[in-house]
């Protein structure tokens, strides 16, 4: 009678990495590989880690940390069940206020080519949608509205924006 011992999975989340590039996930499967001595398999939006002894996520949360620090990349490392997501930063966030000051910060932060969070209160939400539907060059990714903590200020809102790619 033969034992079969059942190799342990983790799966990482990677699917904010993949602006950086492929070349950055072989070399963080390349990286867990040989610091966990452990069987990487790169799948679409996954990295898989196959071992005969499963890692815990506190020390999976630190390698990747260390090798977001390395790769120069700002992001955090959040655990959901036995999954690990990497969430790439998207800087500070510009307040969007009634003076249209905001627009200025956010030309500059284009073009630079970075994803911006916007963030608005009351009847300049009318106006920051107003503005980014206005502008055809630049892509909403992702909107939210919700109510603030203190209720009188009113509904919030959320976009986060990029500048399209281009096409030639």
């Amino acid at each position: 009678m033969d034992i079969v011992l059942e190799m342990s999975k983790l799966k990482i989340d990677v699917s904010d990495l993949k602006g950086e590039g492929e070349a950055l996930i072989k070399e963080l499967a390349s990286f867990l590989a040989e610091k966990t001595q452990s069987t990487v398999k790169v799948r679409g939006n996954h990295l898989i880690i196959e071992a005969e002894r499963k890692p815990t996520l506190n020390d999976m949360r630190k390698l990747l940390k260390d090798f977001l620090r390395k790769a120069n990349v700002e992001g955090k490392v959040k655990a959901r069940k036995s999954t690990l997501t990497i969430i790439k930063s998207r800087g500070k966030p510009i307040f969007c206020d009634g003076n249209g000051v905001w627009k200025k910060e956010l030309e500059e932060r284009l073009l630079k080519g970075e994803e911006v969070v916007l963030l608005s209160l009351g009847d300049v939400k009318l106006q920051v949608l107003a503005y980014l539907n206005m502008r055809k060059e630049i892509e909403i990714i992702r909107m939210e509205t919700r109510y603030m903590k203190k209720r009188e200020k009113g509904m919030g809102l959320k976009i986060i924006i990029k500048k399209r790619q281009q096409v030639g």
